[in-house]
């Protein structure tokens, strides 16, 4: 009795090491949500993002927060050309931080930003 009491604490304690160091893929066990940029237009991909971040009490034109008005093409193209959309949205040192009064925008609507303006900020 003592040597079946034995075999099976031994294996009940073997079997505890080896699910100790089983090894878990992170990216298996938790898969990224993509971020998709390749179709990245103004109206499609930029202005939603200002839409749900940017108008409602800051930089609408009837708003227009410290001088920046975020409706229409022209008006942020002006904000893309002086380099201040993308650090303000980054959070980077010469632009205030925004949205302000809220979190940084997730990675991929900063990506989906950064990606529109690097082929050149098309009006589509």
């Amino acid at each position: 009795m003592k040597t079946i009491c034995k075999a099976l604490f031994l294996t009940f304690c073997g079997s505890l090491i080896f699910q100790g160091c089983y090894y878990d893929v992170e990216e298996e066990l938790y898969p990224a949500i993509k971020c998709d940029t390749s179709v990245n237009s103004f109206t499609n991909s930029v202005v939603p993002i200002l839409s749900a971040n940017c108008y409602s009490s800051c930089h609408a034109a009837n708003v227009a927060i410290g001088g920046v008005n975020l409706e229409g093409y022209d008006n942020v193209k002006l904000v893309v050309d002086n380099g201040k959309l993308l650090k303000s949205v980054k959070h980077e040192a010469g632009a205030s931080a925004m949205p302000k009064s809220g979190n940084k925008l997730n990675d991929c609507n900063i990506s989906k930003i950064e990606r529109w303006i690097k082929i050149g900020a098309p009006n589509n």
